[in-house]
């Protein structure tokens, strides 16, 4: 059972499609897990688009429109991640949510992977936004990833199997966050691979010194991610 979700302001932002792509991703990937977020975001779509009907009609001025017709163009050429993918069903027949098939090209497999030690492989992901890195991690089956403090806040959504750390485990479906200045050291369970897609404001730190002599390195493998 899903046990964490993305607070108020994350769905709000959603809702309104002001919310950064790689932060969106992560969202909708765990509305496709969540029906109750999923039913929070229609409410908030709802209630603006009622809002919006109340409102007088607004003439924009030249460069208003042209700006407007700018944002439209992205929009159309950027990944749908808004509010409405949460009409869709649930989950893609291979089980992953489909904002993250989409953006992997229909198969995570068909993904650049990189591997680090024997217990973790990164795949960077481009999704079209560069202030954070996007990329889906998998940790094997009863390995733990290399200890890390967080530089800024990470955001990740739980696709496959299940992670635990000093604060508790998570599973499938859960939307976790961490800020700058935590520390910790996810181990995957011991049935499957924990396959997760992360949404990175800046690199890991890694406590190893080991790791910390080969993050330039790593960082160069890596260099696929859109940061």
């Amino acid at each position: 059972m899903v046990s964490f979700h993305p607070d108020s302001k994350f769905l709000t932002d959603f809702a309104a499609g002001s919310l950064a792509l790689s932060e969106a991703v992560c969202v909708a990937a765990h509305l496709e897990f969540c029906g109750k977020c999923r039913a929070h975001v229609q409410q908030l779509s709802d209630v603006a688009a009622q809002m919006m009907a109340r409102l007088e009609p607004v003439v924009e001025d030249d460069d208003g429109f042209d700006s407007l017709m700018q944002r439209i163009d992205a929009a159309e050429l950027a990944p749908q991640v808004s509010a409405p993918r949460v009409t869709r069903p649930a989950l893609a027949s291979s089980g992953i949510p489909y904002v993250v098939e989409k953006l992997a090209g229909g198969s995570l497999q068909a993904l650049n992977w990189v591997k680090l030690g024997g217990s973790l492989r990164i795949a960077p992901m481009d999704v079209g936004c560069s202030r954070r890195q996007t990329a889906i991690y998998d940790i094997k089956a009863g390995r733990p990833m290399p200890e890390h403090e967080h530089r800024g806040e990470e955001i990740t959504v739980l696709l496959k199997g299940s992670f635990s750390d000093a604060d508790g485990k998570y599973v499938r479906g859960d939307f976790v966050v961490r800020h700058a200045g935590e520390r910790h050291q996810p181990t995957a369970t011991l049935d499957t691979d924990c396959i997760c897609l992360v949404s990175l404001e800046q690199p890991v730190k890694p406590s190893s010194w080991w790791y910390r002599l080969m993050e330039p390195f790593v960082q160069y493998r890596l260099s696929g991610f859109n940061y």
